[in-house]
């Protein structure tokens, strides 16, 4: 139970990324460059 609630905290982590970077935010960390293999 745990681990689901785990995943749907890291999915929701990498749509809320995703999105700013769609709007032109940037990390050092090339963070924005993983998200973009993100299909949504």
């Amino acid at each position: 139970m745990f681990v689901l609630f785990l995943l749907i905290c890291i999915g929701l982590y990498l749509l809320a990324l995703n999105s700013y970077c769609d709007q032109g935010g940037n990390f050092d960390l090339g963070v924005c460059a993983i998200t973009s293999f993100i299909p949504f």
